[in-house]
């Protein structure tokens, strides 16, 4: 187990903005300068317009580097929260102003005393990209963090992107020129000028292909409550989960467990979450943990009381919990925010 496994964090939900940002790639895809070697999937992504940045790992998270009007920081990639966020304590740090908010910080532990903030970060660059006026909202900082903040869901989505856990990295899709008739047209900027690239569409079912050749296995999510949610059972009892890279570990309910026949031996680690946290948790190990089609073979999970409404309990949309990125990674989680698809491949031996 990790040294600070007793501050894991536990991530949930933050407020929504009307408005969303603009994105610039700025890669030359004829540069030949060094930088990360790719695989096919790189390789296939940066012909076809997409830009990239190299994450950071640092103990179970993925970290991303980030310039924000010329300071440097790091931001989590966070598919467990649905806007980007940055911490209070690092709001001077970036050049940033804070708006304050009369709306409580609720967590997947329920709602805390802090509220939340609002900024706009009018350029940050990442890798080779540089998304601008970006809308994030401001919270407290975790005990443990040595980050900036997390890049959020909304994120994710607006900007098409695709995480490779596996390299560690992530691309950014390009905004492309409009042609006459309206639709987006299948150009990309070179030295040269304008040459043609692979439809959305097309570029998705060619990542299908590239991944399910090697090994992946593709799993459809989709997004309820402003949260990914995918099918799969432990135990052999079906249920839903919240995808969450920003989960330290995976995290179910103890009512669930309780479902679910899964038993657990106390520990001493308490998970937190922005301005709340839980104490004594379990910890539970289990023959089956089943992610849509995917199985892993002798799952894991921490077990403790959820904030049911946070996680819908008697409602359509009830999750079992976090599906945390301690699984993820070990089996290569590969995210395609486009077509709503994760790729999950068993541990090589």
């Amino acid at each position: 187990m990790a040294p600070d496994a007793s501050k894991a964090a536990m991530r949930l939900t933050a407020r929504t903005h009307a408005f969303f940002a603009a994105i610039t790639l700025l890669l030359n895809v004829e540069a030949s300068g060094g930088g990360v070697a790719l695989d096919a999937l790189g390789l296939y992504l940066t012909k076809n317009g997409y830009g990239g940045a190299q994450l950071i790992r640092v103990g179970n998270f993925y970290h991303l580097p980030i310039n924000s009007n010329g300071k440097s920081a790091n931001l989590i990639i966070d598919t467990g929260s649905p806007t980007t966020l940055i911490f209070r304590s690092s709001i001077k740090a970036l050049g940033l102003s804070e708006l304050r908010t009369n709306t409580q910080v609720s967590t997947v532990f329920g709602q805390s005393r802090e509220f939340y903030g609002t900024a706009t970060i009018k350029a940050l660059t990442a890798g080779n990209c540089t998304l601008t006026n970006v809308p994030a909202d401001v919270v407290p900082a975790l005990s443990y963090s040595n980050h900036s903040g997390v890049l959020g869901l909304r994120e994710l989505f607006r900007f098409g992107a695709i995480l490779d856990l596996s390299h560690q990295l992530i691309y950014f899709r390009p905004l492309r020129p409009r042609i006459e008739t309206g639709d987006m047209a299948r150009l990309m900027r070179t030295k040269t000028g304008w040459r043609p690239v692979a439809s959305g569409g097309e570029v998705n079912q060619t990542v299908r292909s590239i991944l399910t050749e090697q090994g992946w296995t593709p799993v459809a999510f989709s997004i309820s409550r402003r949260h990914l949610r995918v099918p799969g059972a432990v135990n052999g009892v079906a249920c839903y989960f919240s995808i969450d890279t920003g989960a330290y570990f995976t995290m179910l309910d103890a009512d669930f467990a309780k479902r679910a026949k899964i038993g657990g031996v106390r520990t001493h680690i308490s998970a937190q979450g922005f301005g709340k946290s839980v104490g004594d948790v379990s910890l539970s190990v289990f023959p089956s943990l089943r992610i849509g089609s995917y199985e892993v073979k002798r799952g894991s999970a921490m077990i403790g009381f959820l904030d049911p409404e946070a996680i819908g309990r008697g409602t359509d949309f009830e999750i079992a919990g976090l599906l945390g990125i301690e699984h993820l990674a070990i089996n290569s989680g590969i995210f395609d925010f486009v077509s709503g698809t994760m790729y999950l491949r068993p541990p090589r031996r």
